[in-house]
């Protein structure tokens, strides 16, 4: 099985509200197999800008529920434009809005995908608002959902998607940043983030991806090169960062 995260730098500009890269997500359902797959999206500038607006993190508050509901429709407008394109590719897909099924607090129902992989549909879900046991509301991150879900499923690989092409030792736009290729120890790297992100960012991604390696191989790739996919599917060599 394969676990994928469609990050949300890929699929968004996340300097810009609700500005969808259609193209990048058409190339990226192009390169993925039809079957024995789950895949999470982030939310990018669908989700984070307005999740930041009105501190949803913070907990619930009378003046934040205009903004919850206005983030839960912006994401599902984001999972319907990708969950178009995947049908379009022959790969079917189901739609798994986190506010639905989960609660934050309590514990994980994942029974519902079991149900979606046995009949080989895909599930697709996506970092979302959600209600919180202890703060009324808050935000799942599409992190948080990658983790349960290999714990539960123990995916043979997991990879996410990205705009730069691994984890390097510095920022990348540093011209003496380096490629880490396997992430195995404690590295010098740069993980500061430019846009909002409310979940924490690259420095948070990389303890995940850490905790996710227990479980499935991880992988870290450029979304932007989505034949990159392939290399890892087949066992070929890549660019990108293993996460160990």
């Amino acid at each position: 099985m394969l676990l994928i995260k469609l990050g949300g730098s890929v699929i968004s500009d996340k300097r810009i509200y609700r500005r969808f890269r259609r193209g990048a997500v058409e190339e990226i359902a192009y390169h993925l197999p039809k079957k024995d797959m789950i895949i999470v999206h982030g939310g990018g500038s669908f989700g984070h800008i307005l999740a930041d607006k009105y501190e949803i993190t913070n907990g619930f508050d009378k003046w934040k529920v205009m903004g919850f509901a206005e983030i839960g429709r912006d994401m599902m407008l984001l999972n319907l434009k990708i969950l178009d394109i995947l049908i379009k590719n022959g790969i079917p897909a189901v739609s798994m809005p986190p506010h639905s099924y989960l609660i934050m607090g309590k514990r994980l129902n994942l029974e519902i995908f079991e149900n979606l992989l046995h009949y080989n549909f895909v599930p697709l879900t996506y970092g979302d608002v959600a209600f919180d046991r202890d703060r009324g509301i808050n935000i799942c991150s599409g992190d948080y959902l990658m983790l349960e879900l290999a714990k539960k499923f123990r995916p043979e690989k997991v990879i996410f998607l990205s705009d730069v092409d691994g984890v390097f030792t510095k920022h990348p736009r540093n011209k003496d940043a380096k490629l880490i290729k396997v992430l195995n120890g404690n590295f010098d790297v740069e993980t500061s983030i430019r846009v909002r992100d409310v979940t924490g960012g690259m420095g948070e991604k990389i303890k995940l991806m850490r905790k996710i390696a227990k479980y499935s191989s991880v992988y870290l790739i450029n979304g932007f090169h989505p034949e990159r996919i392939d290399h890892i599917l087949k066992g070929k060599d890549f660019i990108g960062t293993v996460v160990k």
